[in-house]
């Protein structure tokens, strides 16, 4: 999938789920503060991505510009009728460039396309522009809870939206 802008929305490279992992990660450590426990989570998705028994039900989606990444998102299995957005990511120097509608427009058809009824994400209240994003495209937040391990100065958001 390509835009007027030059960014194009492919499938990964091979080491790219490695970029996702150390770029989440680096993001938010430098924003947030948040550290190895954050990295651990962002891992372990990649590891369940790659260890699913169900290929069909998730995908990945890489965002490049001039020929280098700069955003993802990924789509995976919560049950049958239900997908989970995980780990949507956009650099800082391609923000405000359409890039994450381009992700999240990727994600949405390709969880009609499966089938799912309805999407969910996790995210916190500390991000923000993300939040803007997931409000403009349909979700709803559904519940919050006070964040209990590497984010402690935040709050869970739990987000769904009927597709």
């Amino acid at each position: 999938m390509d835009s007027e802008d030059g960014i194009i929305i492919r499938s990964p490279l091979p080491g790219e789920l490695g970029w996702i992992i150390q770029m989440h990660s680096q993001h938010c450590a430098e924003k947030f503060g948040w550290q190895g426990e954050f990295e651990c989570v962002v891992a372990k998705i990649m590891v369940e991505y790659l260890s699913s028994k169900d290929p069909d039900k998730q995908a990945c989606f890489i965002a490049e510009m001039n020929g280098k990444p700069v955003g993802c998102i990924m789509l995976m299995r919560k049950n049958d009728t239900e997908g989970k957005m995980r780990v949507m990511y956009v650099s800082e120097d391609a923000r405000r460039k359409g890039v994450g509608t381009l992700l999240a427009k990727a994600l949405l058809e390709k969880a009609k396309s499966i089938g799912y009824k309805t999407l969910g994400l996790l995210t916190t209240d500390k991000q923000i522009a993300a939040r803007k994003l997931y409000k403009k495209i349909g979700f709803s937040l559904v519940s919050s809870t006070p964040n209990t391990t590497f984010a402690k100065d935040s709050t869970d958001e739990l987000w769904q939206m009927e597709l």
